[in-house]
C-alpha cells in the first residue's frame, strides 16, 4: 500500500494508542473467561485476556518518533557498519523485528512499508531515495526544506508535495548525500557541488548562507542518458528531418558546430545523437565535467566494440595535483590521433584548446550557455580572453568565426517542448561593431500561444531562411559531400 510523507510529517503532538489484535485462540471454556486488563506503560507490552482470545496492543507512533527510537537502538545494537549498502535487506529485516517486537506502528502504514521509509531516513536521503532513481526527472531544486521544485525530462516544472521535517533535518541529509563524494558540508565549507554516482550533481548552499529557518538551497541534476531516436525528434518538432540531415552531413563531412541553450534546453541531448551518426571506422573522443551523459559505444552480439569511441571525464580533487580539468583532457585528446572531438560544454579557458583544434584540422562538437545565434561567438570569444585577455576581441572573433561555422539555438517554450529555434551558418565579423555576422538557415516561428484547459499550448513552424554560402558548399563539396546532396542546401529559397 502506497503513502505520502506528507502524512508522515504532520507536526502534530505524540499520540499513542492501542489496536487489539488476535494472537491465538485459546481451549479455555466459555465459563472460563477471565478479562484482564493491563495499564500501558511506554516501552511495554500490553497484554490483555479475555477468556479464549489472547490479545496484544500494538503501540500507534508517529514517524519522527519512531525514527528516533528506531535509530537511537540500531545504533546501540549494532554500530555503524551496519548502514553499508550491501547491507541493507539485513537492516530492513531488523528494523521490521524491532517493530514487532515493541509492537510499533505507524497508522496507515503497513510493517514493510514503514521499514523502507525507516532505512531511507537513517541510511540513504530520506524520500529524495525514489526520486533520485526516476528517470523522468531532470532536476530537483529544494528552495527550502519544505519547498521543493520538480523540473522532469518532459512537462512543466511542479511544486513537490513531501518535503523535509525541519531544516536541520534537509542539512542532514544533504550532508549525508556529498558525504558519500568524500566532500564536507558545513560552516567551514558552506558552497559545495559533488556527485552521487556518476550520474548526478549536486550544489548545495548551506544555511550559513541562505538562513537557518530556510536549512540549504540545493539543485541537484539528474543525468539518465537515454537514446532518442531521429523519428522521436522530428515528430516532436524539435527539429525538421531536413535540418537534422544537413548538420549529420555537416558534421560528417568535418564541419565543427557549436549547440547554444540554457541548462535543460535539449542542447547535449541532441548533439549526442548527431554524434551516434559517426562512421564506426573513425576514432571520435568526447571530454565531459565529472559526470559522464554520452553513451556512443557500440557493441555486437558478442560483446565486442565495433566503433572507435572514447569518452574522457574530468576529476576532481581537493588536491590540485591530482585534478584532471578540461583544458588537460582536451590536449591530451589533441596527441591521440583524433578524427572528432566533442567538448560537451565550455565554460572556461577550454574554449581556446578547442578553437584552436577546430581550426587545425579537426572537427569539434560543442556546446555553450548563449541567449540566441547572435550571442554565441562573443560569448566564445570572451572564455578565451580568460586565458589570454590581451588579445584584441577582434581577433578572438575572427578565430570562434573561423573554428565553428556552424551555430544551432536550442530553447524549452513555455509549453514544455524543445525546438531548435535557430541554425545558422557565421560568414565573418564586423571589425568596426565587433560583431560575427550570421546567416540565418533555417528559424522556428511561433505563430500562436493559447491557454486550454489550463494548459499552454504553442503553434509554430519552421522555415528554411537561406541557402548556405558558396564558401561552406565549396568546403563541404571538398569534404567528400556529393554536389547532387549539397544542391537542397545551396539553393536559393523560393
Amino acid at each position: 500500500m502506497g503513502f505520502s510523507f506528507k502524512n508522515l510529517f504532520k507536526k502534530d503532538k505524540p499520540q499513542e494508542n492501542t489496536e487489539h489484535v488476535s494472537l491465538e485462540k485459546s481451549a479455555e471454556s466459555d465459563s472460563a473467561k477471565i478479562e484482564g486488563r493491563a495499564k500501558h506503560k511506554k516501552g511495554e507490552v500490553v497484554i490483555a485476556d479475555s477468556g479464549n482470545v489472547k490479545e496484544v496492543s500494538r503501540v500507534m507512533l508517529k514517524f519522527d518518533q519512531l525514527l528516533r527510537a528506531t535509530q537511537e537502538y540500531m545504533s546501540k545494537t549494532y554500530g555503524l557498519e551496519l548502514y553499508s549498502s550491501d547491507k541493507r535487506d539485513t537492516m530492513k529485516q531488523l528494523i521490521k523485528q524491532y517493530m514487532k517486537d515493541n509492537n510499533y506502528y505507524i497508522a496507515g502504514v503497513t510493517l514493510a512499508d514503514a521499514a523502507d521509509q525507516l532505512y531511507r531516513e537513517m541510511a540513504e536521503y530520506s524520500f529524495l531515495t525514489p526520486l533520485l532513481a526516476r528517470k523522468d526527472i531532470e532536476k530537483i531544486n529544494i528552495n527550502a526544506w519544505d519547498d521543493i521544485q520538480i523540473i522532469p525530462s518532459k512537462g512543466k516544472p511542479y511544486k513537490l508535495e513531501e518535503h523535509f521535517t525541519s531544516p536541520q533535518h534537509a542539512l542532514d541529509v544533504v550532508r549525508r548525500m556529498l558525504h558519500n563524494n568524500k566532500l564536507v558540508f558545513d560552516a567551514s565549507r558552506p558552497l559545495v557541488t559533488g556527485f552521487l554516482d556518476k550520474n548526478i550533481r549536486i550544489s548545495a548552499v548551506h544555511s550559513l548562507v541562505v538562513g537557518e529557518d530556510v536549512g540549504v538551497a540545493v539543485s541537484i541534476r539528474i543525468v539518465n542518458p537515454c537514446k532518442i531516436t531521429k523519428k522521436q525528434f522530428i515528430e516532436s518538432e524539435m527539429c525538421t528531418e531536413e535540418i537534422y540531415d544537413f548538420l549529420v552531413i555537416s558534421f560528417i563531412h568535418g564541419i565543427s558546430q557549436v549547440y547554444a541553450g540554457a541548462t535543460g534546453s535539449g542542447k547535449t541531448t541532441f548533439m549526442a545523437d548527431i554524434m551516434s551518426n559517426f562512421p564506426d571506422d573513425r576514432r571520435l573522443i568526447t571530454i565531459e565535467k565529472s559526470v559522464r551523459e554520452f553513451m556512443l559505444k557500440k557493441y555486437n552480439d558478442n560483446g565486442k566494440a565495433i566503433n572507435n569511441v572514447v569518452h574522457f571525464v574530468t576529476y576532481e580533487s581537493d588536491d590540485p595535483s591530482r585534478c584532471v580539468t578540461m583544458r588537460d583532457l582536451l590536449t591530451k585528446c589533441l596527441t591521440m590521433d583524433p578524427d572528432s572531438i566533442c567538448v560537451a560544454e565550455m565554460k572556461n579557458e577550454e574554449a581556446w584548446e578547442a578553437q584552436e583544434a577546430a581550426r587545425t584540422g579537426h572537427t569539434v562538437l560543442t556546446t555553450t550557455h548563449a541567449s540566441g545565434v547572435k550571442g554565441v561567438y562573443p560569448r566564445l570569444a570572451t572564455l578565451c580572453m580568460q586565458l589570454y585577455g590581451d588579445t584584441p576581441m577582434n581577433t578572438l572573433l575572427s578565430f570562434v568565426t573561423e573554428a565553428f561555422p556552424i551555430a544551432v539555438f536550442l530553447k524549452k517554450l513555455d509549453d514544455g517542448r524543445r525546438h531548435i529555434m535557430e541554425v545558422a551558418e557565421c560568414v565573418g565579423v564586423n571589425v568596426e561593431e565587433s560583431k560575427a555576422i550570421t546567416r540565418t538557415l533555417w528559424k522556428y516561428n511561433v505563430k500562436s500561444e493559447k491557454k486550454i484547459d489550463g494548459k499552454i499550448v504553442i503553434d509554430g513552424e519552421f522555415v528554411r531562411v537561406n541557402p548556405i554560402s558558396k564558401e561552406l558548399h565549396d568546403r563541404m563539396l571538398e569534404n567528400g559531400v556529393p554536389e547532387d546532396m549539397l544542391r537542397k542546401y545551396s539553393e536559393e529559397v523560393r
